[in-house]
């Protein structure tokens, strides 16, 4: 396995395989988790940022490269 996988994903594949899943089902199985890690990261932090928890300013600065 490469170093820039995540161990999770290959037990999670593992996990559904055991379950009795077909290559296609994991595969749909591995999207829909990604879009919900996505969708739910992206609520964090804009819930953090709603709160005043999450201090932007750095990540612009990042972002336009004036760092």
């Amino acid at each position: 396995m490469p170093d820039n996988v995540d161990p999770r994903h290959a037990e999670l594949v593992a996990w559904l395989s055991e379950r009795g899943h077909s290559p296609d089902e994991i595969t749909k199985i591995l999207a829909k988790v990604a879009e919900y890690d996505a969708r739910t990261i992206n609520e964090s932090i804009f819930d953090s940022i709603d709160a005043g928890e999450f201090d932007l300013a750095p990540l612009i600065k990042e972002a336009l490269g004036e760092d």
